[in-house]
């Protein structure tokens, strides 16, 4: 496989990866961003959950106190009676006076409480309130109208001076028990007569929630990285595989399987890349076709498989005296031929003849044979006249014949600089 493709295989393999990279990293992303999400709203239902819960138990006090007509407890130094009730005082048998706590003002007075334990806050307020106190703010304001719609609760979380708070209110409805103190506001039973909001700090809640965003976030890290790496692994598994895979279908595609040198595609192919810029660069450029003698007696009296190791043998012998940008390879059959680039006649004709000296002295030994094999040579030089390669492979071919003619174990060049058909024999 070439420089060129090997680069632009691994800038594919980049691409891919980073785009897998990305898209895994999303998701995972995207599963933890949805951990911290849910957390943050199992958080915050938790908060509503509470406040609805202490909502809850404030109306069942509210309700108690409320069905026994309020709640009168002994008047000490300081206390002041509900200046909105008729008679909130009276005096008792020893001379002590008790003072009625209505449900509003009692649900007042334990807010007061509450809030001085920084427990909660809570109120009771209405749009149409008898104590200027329990006036509305603007969110218990935006509630009690959303109550008046038929919207059953409201919360909000808002900034203060004090930190983050969550805001929960809900409505409080008419009950017969109420009119005692409201029917002369035009109260009836059913009616949404006002609503009690609830305060709750929740700095403690979203500092636990930052703790969990940061472990969430670096578990995140952590598994994306581990991912990645592990992902990185078998990319590069796969992308070694494969050029492996690549290599081996190009060699199978380019090359003899019997003798591994080029095979005929590769050849021509090969041929046609020097060919063409032998014409650019007006250089020499030999062919020299190949051919064992008398193969055919040797596959009759040894057999196909000995054949077959003759032309092994034959490649085998040939193959390293070869420089490498020279080209090397099985034509078909037991012709092969070689493609020499930068040569005139005469180096031509040398190194034609070197190397059927070389395969006599070898080949048969090589091959096991009990007798000499050789070879016939057939050669030329690329002329200004051959348009193709097959100009050139028909006058090597031609030349090839001669050489069988004329007693095989010989070369013969046919080129304009060595004198047509001229043999060169040892």
């Amino acid at each position: 496989m070439s420089d060129g493709n090997v680069a632009h295989d691994n800038h594919i393999f980049k691409r891919f990866f980073m785009i897998a990279c990305l898209v895994v990293g999303l998701c995972v992303s995207a599963i933890f961003l949805a951990l911290a999400m849910r957390s943050k709203t199992l958080l915050f239902d938790q908060m509503v959950a509470q406040a609805r819960a202490h909502f809850q138990s404030i109306v069942i006090t509210r309700k108690w106190s409320a069905q026994h007509g309020g709640v009168y407890v002994i008047k000490r130094p300081g206390m002041q009676s509900n200046p909105y009730l008729e008679t909130p005082d009276i005096e008792i048998a020893d001379g002590r006076v008790l003072t009625l706590k209505n449900p509003a003002l009692m649900t007042r007075e334990i807010s007061e409480l509450a809030n001085e334990n920084n427990i909660f806050t809570f109120r009771i307020t209405s749009l149409h309130p008898l104590n200027p106190d329990n006036t509305p703010d603007s969110f218990e304001t935006i509630a009690l109208r959303e109550f008046e719609a038929g919207v059953n609760e409201y919360v909000i979380t808002e900034k203060t001076p004090k930190g983050e708070r969550l805001r929960y209110m809900a409505p409080l409805f008419v009950e017969q028990s109420c009119l005692t103190c409201h029917a002369h506001q035009g109260y009836s039973v059913g009616q949404v007569r006002g609503g009690i909001s609830v305060s709750l700090s929740i700095e403690e809640v979203n500092k636990a929630l930052r703790q969990n965003n940061l472990i969430i976030a670096g578990l995140n890290l952590v598994t994306v990285g581990l991912l990645l790496a592990t992902l990185g692994f078998f990319f590069r598994q796969m992308r070694n595989r494969i050029h492996k895979t690549q290599e081996m279908l190009l060699h199978m595609a380019t090359t003899d399987m019997l003798t591994n040198v080029a095979n005929r595609a590769s050849l021509m192919h090969r041929f046609k890349d020097v060919f063409f810029r032998q014409r650019r660069n007006a250089t020499n450029l030999g062919c020299l076709m190949i051919d064992v003698d008398h193969f055919k007696a040797v596959n009759d009296r040894y057999g196909h498989p000995q054949g077959d190791t003759v032309l092994k043998e034959l490649a085998a012998i040939i193959s390293p005296c070869l420089r490498p940008y020279d080209t090397f390879g099985r034509y078909g059959g037991e012709e092969f031929m070689m493609i020499i680039d930068g040569v005139d006649a005469d180096m031509l004709a040398t190194i034609a003849e070197r190397t059927r000296a070389e395969v006599e002295a070898k080949l048969g030994k090589n091959a096991g044979l009990a007798e000499v094999v050789t070879i016939s040579l057939g050669g030329t030089l690329v002329e200004p006249k051959d348009q193709d390669i097959d100009d050139i492979i028909r006058r090597a071919d031609e030349a090839l014949y001669k050489a069988k003619h004329q007693g095989r174990n010989r070369v013969v060049l046919l080129t304009n600089y060595a004198g047509y058909g001229k043999p060169l024999v040892p």
